[in-house]
């Protein structure tokens, strides 16, 4: 009678071990850089009854560094609070792609001029704080955008930051 228990027992055992191994080596793997397949807002917790945040551009690069039933943890780039974006709108950054992405051209990327004096800030957004102010027709050089914002860095060792993307214009040489 004893015996009819005990193998079943170990049966369930061996299942239950399995699971927790696969869930194990599943979590392992979400860890690390992804892209974004859709503009997507960044929460301040998991779930869609938390405050977004703001929202990541579709195609940028972000890091994930947790998950948290179907929400990825996303690490900020700015030393901000961590956020959380549904897993659906990420996909992992394979090597190859990562290899395509920065041997790719940015058509933003490249020269600018400002139009106007304007504020550069810390993040894309005027919530962040202003690291300076740029005079008018100043070249910048712009790296990358994130929605309405161009993540902007001076060739003189400036700060880099963000300016709206209606306050600047693609260099042209006189």
């Amino acid at each position: 009678m004893r015996r009819i228990f005990v193998i079943p027992l170990r049966i369930f055992f061996f299942i239950v071990a399995l699971g927790l191994l696969n869930v194990w080596s599943y979590a392992q793997t979400t860890k690390g850089a992804y892209t974004t397949t859709a503009d997507v807002p960044l929460r301040s917790g998991p779930g869609n009854f938390h405050e977004v945040v703001t929202t990541l551009p579709k195609g940028i690069n972000i890091n994930v560094v947790g998950k948290e039933g179907f929400w990825l943890k996303i690490e900020s780039k700015h030393g901000d609070k961590p956020g959380y974006i549904d897993e659906q709108f990420a996909k992992p950054l394979t090597r190859e792609s990562a290899a395509q992405t920065s041997a790719s051209t940015n058509p933003i990327a490249g020269p600018y001029r400002t139009l106007k004096e304007l504020d550069l800030h810390e993040g894309p957004g005027t919530k962040y704080p202003t690291v300076a102010r740029v005079p008018a027709d100043v070249k910048v050089n712009v790296l990358r955008a994130e929605g309405d914002w161009l993540r902007v860095e001076s060739k003189q060792g400036g700060k880099p930051g963000y300016v709206d993307k209606r306050d600047v214009e693609r260099w042209r040489d006189r």
